[in-house]
């Protein structure tokens, strides 16, 4: 609670969640697109639990794990969530629901051509100087979204550890999809 009353409201996290409760408002899911957006929206959540799992932010370069197929796999974990509940609120039958779809992929469409760039400088940099050869080998070797087949063969070690999971804060996510989805559903 504590990190949550530390965070800002910014301008963009409050049209955020200004569109998140017009999605919720407005939602109107067919059962075909609902089953096929929850499924996205799992598969995005276990990728960025997976990442948190193995990440310490500015502890090292993590190299493992998810890390060793996408420099951003929390990111790529995010657009699914982000997809999956579009998916999952929209419907084909419908102009509401065709419009979900739509804004949706507006928004898709922002947040690779605004936001990923912004952090993408930030972080890059950030990290070429906190681990300056180790960073260049893994930009060097790891895509950054879209993930390599293979996983690159750094050397770490690291394994994937359920304490970094809740010192990431991540099971937030899982909790607000899920109550997400049940409020889609039931409306």
């Amino acid at each position: 609670m504590a990190r949550l009353r530390a965070r800002k409201l910014t301008a963009r996290k409050t049209l955020l969640y200004v569109l998140a409760a017009a999605l919720l408002i407005s939602a109107q899911p067919a059962p075909s697109t609902f089953s096929l957006g929850c499924l996205i929206v799992v598969l995005g959540l276990m990728l960025r639990i997976w990442s948190f799992g193995h990440l310490e932010k500015n502890q090292e370069m993590i190299t493992s794990g998810p890390f060793a197929y996408t420099r951003n796999p929390a990111y790529l974990g995010s657009s699914l969530v982000f997809s999956g509940l579009v998916l999952a609120a929209g419907n084909a039958l419908t102009p509401v629901g065709i419009a979900i779809w739509a804004c949706g992929a507006v928004g898709i469409g922002l947040f690779f051509t605004l936001y990923l760039p912004r952090k993408y400088r930030k972080e890059y940099s950030r990290l070429a100087q906190l681990f300056p050869g180790e960073y260049q080998r893994h930009a060097h070797h790891v895509p950054d979204f879209v993930p390599r087949l293979t996983p690159w063969q750094s050397g770490s070690e690291r394994r994937f550890s359920w304490a970094l999971v809740l010192l990431n804060h991540e099971l937030v996510w899982p909790l607000t999809c899920l109550a997400a989805l049940g409020l889609m559903w039931i409306q």
